[in-house]
């Protein structure tokens, strides 16, 4: 009853309002008729959206540009049931669906959400955080989708698709700058370059002034600096053969950090003993508004992140008569290099550097080649299929140092390797012209090897090499078939009702982090399995005036990989990879869109979700958690331990809605024509701490964002004012008790720019021959 009174809501508002944006899901409708018909490839297929038996949101090229998301992070305002945990770090930032995500910081352990840029899988989430340019559009995909996707897309997938070259000449430029100094242009050109030759490329440049100001050094932090480029050449050599050669490149520097959300007055860091009690934090933050609202930090070592990445891609179609062979080679690199404060985020002299380099943090260097071959029928027969074979060699290393005068000190390197051989199949059986029956199968088999090298000698060595003062190593293999089955039955030629059910998979992974032991590395996280349930509508009525989408869905998780942190006495971070034992997610999304006259367009998008661990027994204590029955059981918080079943997940919200409406209409005569559009955009609480620290909790929330301006009737200009956040809403993406102190008395969040409100200008020229 809560969810539809949710729902009802929802649209209630939606229609009241007239400042709202366009719905993620369509592309925009001509005013005399309905909205128009929107192809994907969420089935690596071209399929109509609403012949998918699968619950998607389409975000097209036009909506990213209207609603100014050029960031994977601002898809949460478009998407149904997807948050996002934002760190200061992006190998530290995780990607959820449905209350499911991978926290882990480790580079041996892969996601639950797969990232797949153009028909390739990202080898590491946090390449994924890098701004968007030239994209055609992005589908993202809930439940498990490993059958066709693979093993790291045991919750979702988001996947991006770029802008095609064109046969005629065309040419866009867009610029904008805000009222915190954010700079950017992108520009692409595209047409046929030679005969039979077709190619598109583009380019894009961002930069943010910081927004987090340092009373030590004076200088703004959280800024960040990226630049981009994509190019694309289509050949058709001879009748019947089509191959695409793509280069894409960019690079990202920021300086984003943590601010201090609570201090206790007697709060600690990095104690050593009865004669070194460690250093007070409250004395060190001088003229900082300690609070949730707190934009304002002293440090000493100013963060640097800089990531670069390329992607090579060729894809070659061969119409065989029967079938289409499709092959897609790929090859990506990815450097990730990272600096900061985080040992105390103070200037307290608790880090000691030196000057040049990265002297705080660590390099990360991934590599990935990957070949994967299909064959597809033509589609509309009576038996419609998909089968291919897939291989992947992955390598990613690591090399990290903290430089910490005390027990907080971590130097290691340590490498991760994945080959992947698989095969799969899916078929479409019509049952007449109404009925469609869905089946699928994939085989998996990976072999994972990792090794780890602590490069900090303790005065006395441990016994038994309990910290890899020599190279620890590990290898594992695993061979793996999931499934899915779904039944359809068309309504109306527009309205179908499907139900299904899908295993997920994720394979094992290797906890390479500070601390880690011979044990964990020989011994692998075990694979974390899934078991999913869904029904769902998707219907159009009244001419195509209204869309409606309605999703149930219940997933049941086993071995589900997830990483929890505590600080043990003395100061130390000790970051732990576990298997819950079992979980679920259940709930309901839907999405509305509603044309109920000309030139006005509603929507709402709602999500009701119950994320919450079954069984997980013995997982550790939070820092500082309070002793006791039905608390932490043991001698202290750092070495306890509790009892998480019937917890929530981390960071699953149960209730987040959009609403958005649109309005426009022509100036008579002057070929051009007014808009005025907006959105909001509300969540209820969450915790960010899967052991379940209250202090980690983020009240709910909610931001409006909203435009207006002018464009031309054949859209050759679009001049955009626009606000975010126009009611100033501040909110943390991530909150953790601070490293060094081993009693749960200081906090610290991530708060995004996003949490600010801020003024700006976008233009778009656009021409076409």
């Amino acid at each position: 009853m809560r969810f539809v009174h949710l729902l009802s809501g929802s649209v209630v508002l939606g229609a009241m309002a007239i400042s709202v944006s366009s719905a993620a899901s369509q592309e925009a409708p001509s005013q005399s008729e309905g909205f128009d018909e929107i192809v994907i490839t969420a089935q690596k297929r071209e399929q109509r959206l609403q012949d998918v038996p699968v619950a998607v949101t389409a975000v097209t090229a036009e909506t990213l540009d209207q609603r100014g998301i050029d960031q994977v992070t601002d898809l949460t305002r478009v998407a149904p049931a997807l948050t996002i945990t934002q760190s200061q770090n992006p190998q530290s930032s995780t990607i959820n669906l449905r209350g499911i995500g991978t926290f882990a910081f480790g580079i041996g352990v892969e996601p639950a959400v797969s990232v797949v840029v153009d028909d390739v899988a990202l080898l590491q989430q946090a390449q994924a955080f890098t701004g968007l340019a030239d994209i055609a559009r992005i589908e993202v995909l809930r439940g498990p989708q490993g059958t066709l996707f693979g093993k790291n897309a045991s919750a979702g997938v988001i996947n991006i698709v770029s802008q095609s070259p064109t046969e005629n000449l065309t040419a866009s430029f867009g610029t904008s700058y805000t009222t915190d100094d954010q700079f950017r242009m992108d520009g692409s050109v595209s047409g046929q370059a030679f005969e039979g030759v077709r190619a598109r490329a583009n380019v894009f440049y961002d930069k943010k002034q910081g927004y987090l100001h340092n009373l030590t050094t004076g200088n703004d932090l959280g800024a960040s600096e990226s630049v981009g480029a994509r190019v694309r050449l289509d050949l058709a050599p001879t009748t019947g053969v089509d191959l695409s050669l793509s280069a894409t490149y960019s690079r990202d520097e920021s300086s984003q950090t943590r601010t201090w959300r609570k201090v206790d007055p007697t709060a600690r860091i990095f104690p050593a003993g009865a004669s070194n009690p460690g250093s007070l934090v409250l004395p060190a933050l001088t003229g900082v508004p300690i609070g949730p609202e707190n934009f304002v930090v002293r440090q000493n070592l100013e963060p640097r992140i800089v990531s670069e990445q390329a992607m090579y891609v060729g894809r070659a179609s061969v119409d065989l008569g029967f079938a289409d062979l499709i092959s897609v080679s790929s090859y990506q690199d990815w450097q990730f290099d990272s600096q900061s404060d985080d040992a105390d985020y103070t200037d307290l002299a608790v880090v000691a550097f030196r000057a040049g380099g990265i002297e705080q943090g660590g390099t990360t260097h991934s590599r990935q080649f990957a070949q994967e071959l299909r064959l597809a029928s033509p589609g509309g027969k009576t038996f419609d299929y998909i089968a291919g074979v897939y291989y992947s060699d992955g390598q990613a290393d690591r090399d990290f140092e903290r430089k910490a005068l005390g027990p907080g000190a971590s130097k290691w390197t340590g490498g991760y390797s994945t080959t992947t051989y698989a095969a799969f199949a899916q078929g479409t059986l019509n049952i007449g012209d109404t009925t469609h029956f869905d089946g699928g199968i994939r085989w998996n088999r990976e072999k994972i090897t990792a090794n780890y090298t602590n490069l900090i000698i303790p005065a006395t060595p441990p016994a038994n090499n309990a910290t890899c003062l020599v190279t620890c190593r590990g290898e594992a293999q695993d061979d793996e078939v999931t499934y899915k089955l779904a039944l359809r039955q068309d309504l109306t030629p527009a309205t179908m009702v499907y139900a299904s059910y899908a295993t997920g998979y994720k394979g094992q992974g290797f906890d390479l982090g500070s601390g880690a032991t011979p044990d964990r590395i020989s011994t692998p996280v075990r694979p974390e399995y899934s078991k999913a349930y869904e029904v769902g509508l998707k219907g159009a009525f009244f001419n195509r005036r209204v869309l409606l989408n309605l999703t149930g869905f219940w997933t049941d998780y086993k071995d589900f990989q997830a990483q929890s942190a505590r600080v043990l006495p003395g100061g130390a971070l000790d970051f732990r990879l576990n298997n819950v034992g079992k979980l679920r997610s259940r709930g309901v999304e839907a999405e509305l869109s509603v044309l109920p006259t000309t030139g006005l367009r509603l929507d709402a998008v709602a999500s009701y979700t119950d994320a919450k661990i079954i069984e997980f027994a013995n997982a550790n204590c939070y820092t500082g958690q309070p002793l006791g029955a039905g608390q932490c059981v043991g001698t202290s918080s750092s070495t306890g331990v509790q009892d998480l079943s019937g917890s929530r997940l981390a960071n699953a919200p149960e209730f987040k809605y959009t609403l958005a409406a649109s309005y426009e209409r022509s100036i008579s005569g002057s070929g051009t024509r007014a808009f005025i559009q907006g959105d909001w955009t509300h969540q209820s609480s969450v915790s960010y701490d899967l052991l379940g620290n209250p202090n980690n909790r983020q009240s709910a929330f909610g931001i409006f964002n909203g435009s207006l301006g002018i464009a031309s009737d054949r859209d050759t200009y679009r001049l955009t004012l626009f606000v975010n956040n126009l009611f100033d809403q501040q909110y943390a993406t991530s909150i953790a008790v601070a490293q060094g102190d081993s009693n749960g008395l200081a906090y610290q969040q991530v708060l995004p720019r996003a949490a600010k409100r801020y003024f700006g200008v976008r233009l778009r020229l656009r021409y076409a021959d």
